[in-house]
This record gives C-alpha cells, sequence and structure tokens, in this order.
C-alpha cells in the first residue's frame, strides 16, 4: 500500500504540532447525483490524500453482507500508544518558536472516519461521512485530526461542486443512531470501535 504524500504522514504514523489550531471534528452529508459506490470511493481518495488509511478489517463488505442499501468504507489514522508520549517531550517542542523536527512532533490519537453512501432517487445518492474519536489515545488531543477530516472533506465538497452534481449539503455536528454504517451504535457493533 502507498502511503500518503502528507508531509506530516499517514496512518498510524500521522503527526501533529501540539500548537496547531485543532477546531471541532465534524463530519457532513451531501445529496448527489452520482451512484454510492463512486461516492464512496471519491470520499476514501480524499481522506487517503489527508493521511487517512483503509482499515484491513472488510467494513463494507461486512456492511453490504449484512443486506444493506448501504455502501461504506472506513479509514483510520493516529496511534493508541504513541499518541501517549511523556510529558518532557511535550514540554520541548511546545516551547520552540519554529517548525518541531518529525520525531518531536505528537503522534494522533487513533481517529475513525466512515464514508457511506445509499441511493435516494434515480440517479442520486446520499454520502455521510463522519469522524469517530477514541477513548484510546492522548485523551487531551482527542480531536487532533480535526484539520485533515477538515481538509478531506473540503475536497469531497469541491468535487461533487466540479461536476455540478451536488444537489445538497451539510455539516453535521453529530450523527443520529438510525443503522447507517457511519452511526456510533454501528461503528461499536461492527468494528469494536471505542
Amino acid at each position: 500500500m502507498s502511503r500518503s504524500p502528507h508531509p506530516q504522514g499517514s496512518g498510524r504514523d500521522a503527526r501533529t504540532s501540539r500548537l496547531e489550531h485543532k477546531g471541532p471534528l465534524r463530519g457532513a452529508r451531501w445529496i448527489v447525483r452520482s451512484d454510492p459506490e463512486r461516492l464512496v470511493r471519491i470520499a476514501a481518495d480524499c481522506l487517503a490524500e489527508v493521511g487517512f488509511e483503509p482499515r484491513p478489517d472488510g467494513y463494507g463488505d461486512s456492511i453490504r453482507a449484512s443486506g444493506s442499501d448501504w455502501t461504506a468504507t472506513a479509514m483510520e489514522i493516529g496511534d493508541e500508544k504513541g499518541s501517549r508520549r511523556s510529558w518532557w517531550r511535550g514540554l520541548l517542542s511546545d516551547e520552540l518558536p519554529f517548525p518541531v523536527p518529525h520525531a518531536l512532533q505528537h503522534v494522533l490519537p487513533p481517529t475513525l472516519v466512515v464514508a457511506a453512501s445509499r441511493p435516494v432517487a434515480a440517479g442520486v445518492a446520499e454520502l455521510v461521512v463522519f469522524p469517530h474519536t477514541s477513548g484510546r489515545g492522548d485523551a487531551t488531543h482527542a480531536r487532533a485530526a480535526a484539520p485533515r477530516v477538515t481538509a478531506a472533506l473540503e475536497q469531497i465538497t469541491a468535487a461533487a461542486g466540479a461536476e455540478g452534481a451536488m444537489l445538497s449539503h451539510e455539516s453535521l455536528a453529530g450523527i443520529a443512531n438510525d443503522g447507517s454504517p457511519a452511526s456510533q451504535a454501528v461503528v461499536r457493533e461492527v468494528l469494536g470501535w471505542r
């Protein structure tokens, strides 16, 4: 698998400066003239570009095997153990007035993003992309992946808008446990995400 060209790494090796503004961790929903498989592929490509990597557990296959009309993929970034670094390393790198070397940057805590799409009318599909933090990493910086998620959401919106295919778009601060593969209940039950 090829690595993302993101300057701060990808997957389990993704890092960030503790000084970087994190912002809210939000998702989004789009209604687009397209098919679900294509929308999930576009979302996965945008997430990969900012450093997320596909989970090897076949989440999309599990969703399809359950008879759902959703098409989905789950992508992850960060590392539980690496995000819990010692206080002296954080103190040293947080106080420097210039970019810190890669080795001193903070490893992102685990963050999962699910991209799920389903048909809503002939030739029209709904795409939901929603991030989930984990209590397994450094809780102080649990939302450290927010700038990367925001960048991916902006890329998805731009891709839909460039083709003139976007019918609607909304930002999501939360997501209902309505059976969508992106909902917290399904992510916990199927992936065991905590």
